[in-house]
């Protein structure tokens, strides 16, 4: 994390040689896709959907419900079902996500920031269909009974 933080920061500084010198052409497109992320565009947004759209998209069989929240936050709770990998881990993590990149990912989080950064490391690996749900609360609040 902290030589991808250097480059990053080489990057917002205009160091271009020194960044196109360490990256390949796929660590390059990950990382603008976190900048773009953290700057707050819209380029790698995963589709913002409704409490009432995240469960409906739940139902699907092959969906897979991503806790990009830490540990200690999913280990006090979580949506069953869920997986926890945190915002910051999705790429080191990879083994854990599914190899079929059109397999729909419903992420959330507490509000839907890590959400969004989160999207945009699934955005670089190629994953098709992400949906955020932002908040762990509201979600939970709106989940449907039987």
């Amino acid at each position: 994390m902290a030589r991808a933080s250097a480059l990053f920061i080489a990057i917002v500084q205009g160091r271009k040689k020194e960044v196109m010198y360490r990256l390949n052409l796929k660590q390059a497109q990950r990382l603008l896709a976190l900048g773009l992320a953290l700057l707050g565009t819209n380029a790698a947004q995963a589709k913002i959907v409704s409490e009432a759209e995240f469960w409906r998209l739940a139902k699907a069989p092959e969906a897979v419900i991503i806790d990009v929240r830490t540990a200690q936050e999913f280990a006090d709770e979580h949506l069953t079902g869920a997986i926890n990998i945190p915002f910051d881990q999705i790429e080191q993590r990879r083994s854990e996500l599914p190899r079929d990149k059109s397999q729909p990912l419903l992420i959330y989080c507490r509000s839907g920031r890590r959400a969004e950064v989160a999207d945009a490391s699934l955005n670089a690996m190629g994953y098709q269909h992400v949906a955020n749900g932002l908040g762990y609360q509201q979600l939970q609040a709106a989940k449907p009974t039987k």
